[in-house]
């Protein structure tokens, strides 16, 4: 069997990683990207990523210019101005005093993951390959490395990038000790179409603006929108209405084109129910297992979520990374939540997985196109990595933390 040479092999085609190949591809580093699943269709694929500047720069500079305009042009449009009201539905003054951290956030942007996923991989053509399962690299004596797959196949390559995910089998072989801890909240979320919400009589209070529900005890609910153009898809022919691959699944939740309000809320583990129970329970039995827990609170709000598509709720776990690994640079590196996956409380993780991306075409550019030896931008990499990545792990479980516990402390929370 013939195993083909790659300087930079790639596995896993979630943002971070689609990202880095278009910027190694952009710079003519030779890279191909293996991703497991044929379809991405895990639940936070439907939803919509707040864009922070960081992931803004990291996709100028990785992206030709082309590809960047229709990120640009179809990005969504959230909610500017935000509202606190209280579970009666009276306002509330907005005492939050937020992180108190440097924000590069855009309040007023987000990008449908579908529709970014589709940008990313625009001109991948070849190098992107689907049902690889990653499930072992070998490390060679001459520094280069090979990476196993469960079909029998191999890739050999000057450098393996680890970009699959929280569940990471690349960091699992480099970093064995290295483990994710569950915080204990659990998360339940759904979205109505704008126009949906619009024939139920909703309040323009819970859809023109990103609104807290701050009750006077029990968690909070936050709702906020995101709104895209249709004719702005219309003129990017890569950029389809709806992802084909997600033709076959019900629902509205992996529509990419119609604009939407949406909802989270989170809760400590077993004020709802059991896990056990919980995630065994469809949208619509999700639906009504939160509504007969806030049942005491404003028609109004509870309109939003009872008319909620179904296919849209799901219950999840949030899980953290645990920052602090070091290791030695070598021909195996780790990006995005491979390394550091975080909580979604400040939108920090998508970002931070783009901005990754960003350094480590930067450093490989040095070693391939200005003589830099490899060891060492991989080690500059890494150093950044780290301190932003294990940054953002903190602030994101700080600020579940922050917003979670505001009216009632979480049982077990945990210390990074």
């Amino acid at each position: 069997m013939t195993i083909p040479f790659i300087d930079v092999a790639i596995i896993g085609g979630g943002p971070g990683g689609l990202a880095l190949a278009q910027g190694l591809k952009k710079n003519g580093i030779d890279t191909a990207v293996f991703e497991r699943d044929e379809v991405r269709s895990d639940y936070v694929q439907g939803f919509r990523m707040r864009i922070r500047q960081r992931g803004i720069d990291a996709l100028q500079a990785n992206l030709p210019a082309h590809l960047f305009q229709a990120f640009l042009d179809t990005l969504g449009l959230a909610p500017t101005e935000n509202l606190v009201l209280d579970e009666t539905f009276q306002r509330l003054e907005n005492t939050s005093q937020g992180s108190g951290e440097p924000e590069d956030t855009h309040i007023e942007k987000s990008v449908s993951r579908i529709t970014l996923r589709q940008i990313l991989l625009s001109g991948l053509d070849g190098l992107f390959h689907t049902g690889k399962r990653f499930e072992r690299y070998e490390q060679l004596a001459d520094g280069t490395v090979l990476a196993h797959f469960s079909d029998g196949s191999a890739v050999h390559a000057n450098l393996l990038v680890g970009a699959d995910g929280a569940g990471s089998a690349v960091r699992r072989q480099l970093l064995p000790d290295l483990k994710s801890i569950d915080t204990g909240v659990r998360r339940l979320a759904g979205k109505i179409t704008i126009d949906e919400a619009e024939r139920q009589g909703i309040s323009p209070l819970l859809t023109e603006f990103n609104t807290n529900i701050r009750p006077r005890d029990g968690r909070g609910l936050m709702i906020t929108s995101h709104r895209v153009d249709p004719s702005a898809y219309a003129r990017h022919d890569f950029i389809g209405r709806e992802d084909p691959g997600h033709a076959d699944i019900p629902g509205f939740h992996f529509n990419n084109s119609t604009s939407y309000t949406w909802w989270n809320t989170a809760y400590d583990t077993d004020e709802l129910g059991p896990d056990e129970l919980l995630e065994r329970l469809n949208g619509a039995a999700l639906i009504e297992t939160l509504l007969h827990r806030i049942r005491h609170w404003d028609e109004r709000i509870l309109d939003l979520i009872r008319h909620s598509d179904t296919s849209t709720v799901a219950f999840l776990k949030v899980k953290s990374s645990t920052p602090g690994a070091v290791w030695q640079s070598g021909p195996v590196t780790l990006l995005g939540d491979a390394i550091h996956a975080m909580t979604y409380f400040r939108a920090l993780g998508g970002n931070t997985a783009l901005y990754d991306s960003g350094l480590l075409v930067r450093e490989l550019v040095a070693a391939r196109r200005q003589g830099k030896p490899l060891l060492a931008a991989l080690n500059d990499y890494e150093n950044a990595m780290r301190e932003h990545g294990y940054e953002a792990v903190r602030s994101s479980l700080s600020a579940m933390q922050r917003n979670v516990g505001a009216n009632q402390p979480l049982k077990a929370i945990p210390a990074l």
